[in-house]
């Protein structure tokens, strides 16, 4: 499944409050296959999520931003959990 430029941009405006709940796939239920590369995994989810800036966990919906960034989730999540500690103590 090949999106192009155009088709992405349509799909990162969707309006999250005008989301149709039931048309969007529940992430928590999608697997990727880690064994495959990066290009590959992008694309299985993609193709499994349908849009991959508007999802649902659950009964929340959920509107993804994505950064061009060398930093990984991981990363983020390790600066978040800091800070969080710097604010707690």
């Amino acid at each position: 499944m090949h999106l192009s430029k155009e088709e992405l941009q349509k799909m990162k405006q969707i309006d999250i409050r005008e989301a149709e709940i039931e048309q969007l796939v529940d992430i928590s239920e999608v697997a990727v296959d880690m064994k495959k590369s990066v290009s590959a995994r992008v694309e299985d989810y993609v193709q499994k999520v349908k849009n991959p800036f508007l999802v649902k966990v659950g009964d929340y919906v959920v509107k993804i931003g994505y950064s061009d960034s060398p930093e990984t989730l991981n990363d983020r999540m390790e600066q978040y959990i800091r800070k969080v500690a710097e604010i707690k103590y």
